[in-house]
């Protein structure tokens, strides 16, 4: 072969071959830059974990603050629902008083209505008592019955009071009121 032929191709090949001899000191070479750089990497590496950490904390801590806020909020829920217990408990007693009043007024109004109509009742019988008597008597002596009639009909009034009953011969006697 002739040297023309060598070199064209030794050249590449020497350079290859010498591209791997740099390439293998370089090498070398990056080991011993990689270790400052690796320095640099667990540096970067340490203040990832402590920023990890204080985001755990952190974390923790707004999770506690959250509990301890929910328990307060529930407290707060709990003295609402008692205290709107307790004042609806007060409008029901209120009710229940104002409905016992007016049933013990509805009572009294029934109990003296009841008294009246007894009242009226003894003032009925006690006048068709009078109108029987005057009957009675007309039917025996006619000539007094026409004196009585003449002289005017006799009044009788009614109250819770004494009641006095006038008569033609303008006397009054008291009555005691009957319960």
């Amino acid at each position: 072969m002739s040297v023309g032929r060598l070199s064209k191709f030794m050249l590449p090949c020497l350079i290859a071959v010498t591209g791997a001899y740099a390439l293998a000191g370089c090498g070398g070479s990056s080991t011993e830059g990689a270790t400052p750089e690796s320095g640099q990497a667990i540096e970067r590496k340490e203040q990832s974990e402590e920023a990890s950490a204080l985001k755990r904390e952190e974390s923790a801590e707004a999770a506690k603050t959250r509990e301890l806020l929910s328990e307060v909020e529930a407290r707060k829920r709990e003295e609402a629902a008692e205290a709107s217990a307790k004042k609806t408990e007060a409008v029901a007693a209120a009710n229940a008083k104002k409905r016992e009043r007016a049933a013990e007024a509805k009572a009294k109004k029934r109990e003296e209505a009841a008294k009246a109509n007894i009242v009226k009742a003894k003032e009925e019988a006690a006048a068709t008592e009078a109108k029987q008597k005057r009957e009675a008597l007309s039917k025996a002596n006619p000539k007094a019955a026409q004196q009585q009639s003449a002289a005017g009909p006799q009044v009788t009034t009614t109250s819770a009071q004494p009641q006095v009953t006038t008569t033609p011969q303008v006397t009054t006697t008291p009555k005691a009121a009957e319960q």
